[in-house]
């Protein structure tokens, strides 16, 4: 710049960042240099807004609505169909009135020899092949002695194992409250022999801690002595402490 005054201002060029030599101009542009918020922003009725709001809301509360009474009517679904319904109650009513008339009849002979033999036990026929035993021997032989005869035995025996049963319930309940209370009689016994030792250990600390108190000569002395210092057994301590000083003077 030596070539050039010093009050000479600074002008650019026609193609200022370009090929000053004669070479086409640059025409890229930088970000920065664009333009921005050219949108002025205003301020809008807020009734829209809450208008739009409200029936969003509304809209979902009916969806929430709708899929209750769905899931509602679901749990209240019936089984089966009315008509359903309807056949199976005429079907039992049928049942009920065919069974009410069978039991006005007897059945024959063969009736009962059928069911006998569905219902009949083939282990029955096992040992005893002579005594023309089968599997309803008791009720075909009333006068012989039948299993059916000892109910009465076995409700008396079982009457007298029930009342031995509460008999020693009521035993073991007893002798269990007499160790409860064992157990917390020597409880409060243990805690009552911890209190007081506490408080003789307290009793201690507390004369031991005043030495105007203890009237024990032994405790005195004890309590009298002074105390050493952490670093009083260290070997090297003071070590100069015997030495005469260099920097006396002498007459």
């Amino acid at each position: 710049t030596a070539h050039r005054p010093t009050w000479k201002a600074a002008v650019g060029r026609a193609q200022e960042g370009g090929w000053s030599a004669g070479g086409i101009s640059s025409s890229a542009k930088s970000v920065l240099d664009e333009r921005s918020h050219t949108k002025l922003k205003l301020r809008d009725n807020n009734s829209k807004e809450r208008e739009e709001v409200l029936r969003q809301s509304l809209a979902k509360l009916e969806q929430v609505e709708q899929k209750a009474h769905v899931r509602r009517m679901i749990g209240k679904r019936r089984l089966l169909d009315d008509n359903d319904e309807q056949q199976g109650q005429l079907k039992l009513l049928k049942h009920k009135q065919q069974h009410d008339q069978d039991d006005n009849f007897t059945m024959d002979e063969t009736q009962t020899n059928k069911i006998l033999a569905k219902y009949d036990d083939a282990d029955s026929h096992g040992k005893d092949d002579n005594n023309n035993d089968d599997g309803w021997s008791d009720l075909d032989n009333p006068n012989k002695d039948s299993d059916l005869d000892t109910d009465d035995d076995d409700d008396s025996s079982s009457d007298d194992d029930d009342s031995d049963d509460e008999d020693e319930e009521a035993a073991l309940q007893a002798e269990l409250t007499k160790i409860r209370a064992e157990r917390n009689v020597e409880k409060a016994k243990e805690e009552a022999e911890q209190s007081a030792e506490e408080h003789k250990q307290m009793e201690e600390a507390a004369l031991l801690g005043n030495p105007l108190l203890n009237t024990d000569a032994s405790t005195i002395t004890m309590l009298g002595k002074t105390k050493t210092r952490w670093n009083e057994d260290i070997v090297f301590r003071n070590q100069a402490k015997g030495e005469p000083d260099r920097n006396q003077k002498r007459f």
